[in-house]
Parts: structure tokens; C-alpha cells; sequence
């Protein structure tokens, strides 16, 4: 996962050295096995993301980027209102996820189709000085997520 924005918080999937609270039960062999299997979605759907988007993150308008937990959202507070925004999200595995991307009352919402081998992209003009972009999905088990942020032309 990565984030390159100052401010971003986001929900990372979890990681391998996250100690189980006190009294919760143990992971099963099935939980415990998937979060390979969510590691390699990502990074599939980060590079189907990076196949597409010749232009590179320390350029180019970039703002964030990353891979989101189900249900997850990154959250930025350094974008000025008023930001023209393409957004661009990916997703691999079987399923579906629903991105939406959400600034003040600015709202955009796609579902992808994680079995499709494409990126969606859309414009959002930021209506307050914060952004965030969140992932749900029905089968949060069998999909991964990217995405990226820039500033449109």
C-alpha cells in the first residue's frame, strides 16, 4: 500500500504483525490463509491501475494513491476546494466493489466489476477542502482494490 499525500489516513488491510485483541477468538485456517490472497489482489489491481496511468507519482498533479480495506476509505485533508480531481480505481479477483469518491456535497460512485481487466476513471470538483475515497464490496474476501489521485488537466 502506498500513499504519498500528506494528512491521508487509510484503512489498511490487515497487517501480518496486528496481535489479536485480548479474549477475541483465534483466526481461522480460512481467515488466516486470505490475507495472502488480499495482498496479491491489491498488487494485481495496482498494476492493471499502473498499466494504464503512464505518469508517475512524484508528478504529474499527483495527490494519493494506494489500496483500500473492504469496507475502507483513505481520507486527505490538503486538497483545496474547489480541485478539479481525476480519480482513478481498479479491482481484481470475483466480484464487485462500489468506489465512491466524496468531498463536501461532491459525490461520485462507480461499481466495477473485478473480473473486468480495466481501470474506471471520473472527475470530481472538490466542494470542501477535504477528500475521501472508499471501496465496499459484497465479497470483500475475493476482490482487491487501487486507486489513484491526481490533479485533472
Amino acid at each position: 500500500m502506498t500513499s504519498a499525500c500528506s494528512g491521508s489516513t487509510e484503512t489498511p488491510r490487515a497487517a501480518s504483525s496486528t496481535k489479536p485483541e485480548a479474549g477475541a477468538p483465534d483466526a481461522s485456517p480460512a481467515q488466516k490463509a486470505s490475507r495472502p490472497d488480499h495482498e496479491r489482489l491489491d498488487d494485481k489491481a495496482r498494476r492493471l491501475l499502473d498499466s494504464t496511468d503512464g505518469s508517475s507519482a512524484d508528478g504529474d498533479g499527483f495527490i494519493a494513491s494506494g489500496s483500500l480495506a473492504i469496507p475502507g476509505q483513505n481520507l486527505d485533508k490538503t486538497i483545496a476546494s474547489g480541485t478539479t480531481l481525476r480519480v482513478e480505481v481498479a479491482c481484481a479477483g470475483n466480484g464487485e466493489v462500489t468506489f465512491k469518491a466524496v468531498s463536501g456535497t461532491a459525490r461520485v460512485t462507480r461499481r466495477v466489476d473485478c473480473a473486468q481487466p480495466e481501470t474506471t476513471s471520473f472527475r470530481l470538483t472538490t466542494a470542501a477542502p477535504r477528500l475521501a475515497v472508499q471501496a465496499d464490496s459484497a465479497t470483500p474476501e475475493t476482490v482487491g482494490t487501487a486507486y489513484s489521485v491526481r490533479r485533472a488537466d
